[in-house]
């Protein structure tokens, strides 16, 4: 009978034994990889801006990897999933959505289009996922009370006021009479929304709008629309562009003789390589808000710039330039939090602070406000002279003096 008894208290000593070995908890597993998304148009018309992103953002990725990952989760690396928009509003919302759900991504980066980037915020923000945007600068975007987006680069309210101040600047500096302006504009959000600023705050410069002209981005004949420029006879061209479409309007303005005292874009189609590519010496003298140029005196600025010449034989632009500078903010976001948490990440972004030295841009740091904006950002404006990108304001940091009024087709033998 005491061994029976005996036996059974073995018994139960080893059942409550395994039970208590099976409550110990198991250490967690160390984090390897933090996967974070990225939505671009990767294939038709848009792709040159969402080509020049990835490999910018692979750029930036691969230095960061290199230089110890994310040290506060024990050196994991980052690693982007990419998914292509094509630039097409609802294709982004798909691919951001797959991104999330069955991907895992911890946050997003994207997506360059103002128009593709409001439809995928509103998918962050449903499944509170944090997106930091590079390059999409219509001012409806932080208006919108979004709690989970953050946009890097500023946005088309201060890209206008630059565009106006240079122009004031310019005509005072030269002597030149300038008092009407042609507005030529792709009509979707980017586009419209820059077209209303230039509207709206025209009066304050003393300019009046001679010409406001929409148009489709994927457009193939656009004589119509440069036949009413011309007609009104703007002293100076402003523009609101993607690539195609910006080199299909230098095109058809050279051969209609469509000419004006200047042409100024405001970000898009006419600050990437490829679109002096294209164009070879009709490229020259166009001017553009640019966000950053290769010649800029920043000694971080065009070391990255080399490495990114190396391996794709161009020197970054305006928007490879914020995506990349992007992923890094994202990086920073990511080791404050400590965590792959959306919510900790998202926190991190609320309260980041990145200093000026830390960028290639020329801004002056980054730092969200609560609409989700960086309030740090400061424009720069390039004009294309001998096929090159060069920074012609604020004088402070221009490398070369613009050439203003500029030379008619016709005095260009072109």
């Amino acid at each position: 009978m005491k061994h029976k008894l005996v036996m059974v208290m073995l018994s139960v000593m080893l059942a409550v034994g395994l039970a208590l070995v099976g409550c110990v908890p198991e250490e967690e597993a160390p984090v390897e990889v933090v996967k974070i998304g990225g939505v671009y148009p990767l294939t038709g018309p848009f792709a040159p801006f969402g080509i020049g992103d990835k490999q910018a953002i692979d750029l930036a990725v691969e230095k960061i990897n290199a230089e110890g990952g994310v040290r506060s989760l024990g050196g994991a690396k980052i690693e982007v999933i990419y998914a292509d928009s094509e630039g097409d509003p609802a294709v982004a919302l798909t691919a951001a959505e797959r991104l999330i759900t069955e991907e895992g991504v911890v946050a997003l980066l994207g997506s360059v289009l103002s128009s593709t980037t409001a439809t995928i915020a509103p998918v962050c923000e449903r499944y509170r996922i944090p997106m930091v945007n590079e390059g999409s600068t219509s001012i409806e975007l932080t208006n919108q009370g979004w709690k989970y987006f953050f946009r890097s680069t500023p946005h088309d309210g201060l890209y206008c006021a630059a565009m106006y101040d240079c122009l004031d600047d310019l005509a005072e500096k030269t002597g030149e009479e300038v008092k009407t302006i042609g507005l030529m504009y792709e009509n979707t959000l980017f586009g419209k929304t820059a077209a209303d600023v230039w509207k709206e705050t025209a009066h304050k410069h003393g300019y009046e709008i001679v010409a406001d002209i929409p148009y489709s981005a994927r457009a193939v004949d656009l004589s119509s629309e440069v036949l009413s420029l011309k007609e009104a006879l703007p002293d100076v061209i402003f523009g609101a562009t993607y690539v195609e479409d910006a080199i299909l309007i230098v095109k058809t303005r050279q051969a209609l003789h469509c000419d004006a005292k200047a042409y100024m874009a405001i970000d898009g189609g006419e600050i990437v390589s490829s679109f002096v590519e294209a164009l070879g010496p009709l490229s020259n003298y166009i001017m553009a808000e640019a966000r950053w140029s290769p010649d800029l005196a920043k000694p971080l600025a065009q070391e990255v710039n080399a490495e990114y010449y190396a391996r794709h034989g161009v020197n970054m632009d305006g928007h490879s330039a914020r995506a990349y500078t992007a992923a890094w903010v994202l990086y920073y976001a990511i080791e404050d939090a400590g965590s792959m948490d959306p919510e900790d990440i998202r926190e991190a972004l609320v309260n980041l602070y990145v200093s000026p030295e830390k960028i290639i841009m020329t801004w002056d740091g980054i730092k969200f406000d609560e609409t989700g904006q960086n309030v740090l950002g400061t424009p720069c404006i390039v004009q294309i002279l001998d096929e090159e990108f060069k920074t012609v304001y604020p004088y402070d940091i221009a490398s070369a003096e613009a050439v203003f009024p500029i030379p008619t087709w016709a005095e260009r033998g072109l």
